[in-house]
């Protein structure tokens, strides 16, 4: 006697269940939303490398500014390859479950991870921010603003907030120009 929704071939199972599409499954155990992340960050990261390669040589050092960004960046690159081949064919079998099921899980692992895209997000907004308003005022926003979404929302949670990210950014400013002696952009009121 055989199950209905079993493949014969195979002995293996044709429900969503099997493949990380359950209902009630964490979403992070879909194969096709990892396959997905990963394609994204690779492209992200094989973005940021090109960018790299545009850094400036330097006079005082054999390997120029941009060596070490292309270096930790090819290796997040290969394992992003690295990921994707290992989550390909599993990937491509949840694909057969249709749409629905699909936007359930991107549904759940939205809800499950919102405060990381959240973090994420924000950093997004501080990258956009660094040019027009500074890096100092642009650090402070996000430092600023990623301590309210983790922590709690009182008086003194927004006091100690603002004076931790006002020393994070004024610390960070005065590291790379006076130490590092690396001058990040300025805004409208430096």
């Amino acid at each position: 006697m055989s199950d209905s929704h079993s493949d014969n071939a195979s002995g293996r199972s044709d429900r969503p269940e099997a493949y990380g599409v359950e209902p009630n499954a964490m979403a992070g155990d879909s194969a096709l939303l990892q396959f997905a992340f990963n394609l994204v960050m690779l492209l992200a990261f094989a973005y940021l490398f090109w960018e790299a390669m545009a850094l400036p040589e330097s006079r005082w050092e054999p390997l120029g500014a941009g060596t070490f960004p292309r270096i930790v960046l090819g290796l997040l690159m290969f394992l992003n390859v690295v990921m994707i081949i290992q989550t390909a064919r599993q990937a491509l079998s949840e694909l057969r479950y249709g749409p629905r099921a699909l936007f359930d899980v991107a549904l759940r692992t939205t809800l499950e991870f919102r405060l990381v895209f959240s973090v994420l997000g924000a950093f997004a907004l501080f990258l956009l921010l660094i040019r027009p308003l500074g890096f100092l005022i642009a650090a402070f926003l996000f430092a600023f603003g990623v301590q309210l979404l983790l922590g709690p929302r009182t008086w003194r949670n927004l006091v100690i907030s603002a004076i931790i990210a006002l020393v994070l950014s004024v610390g960070l400013q005065v590291l790379f120009a006076q130490v590092l002696h690396v001058f990040l952009p300025r805004g409208p009121f430096s």
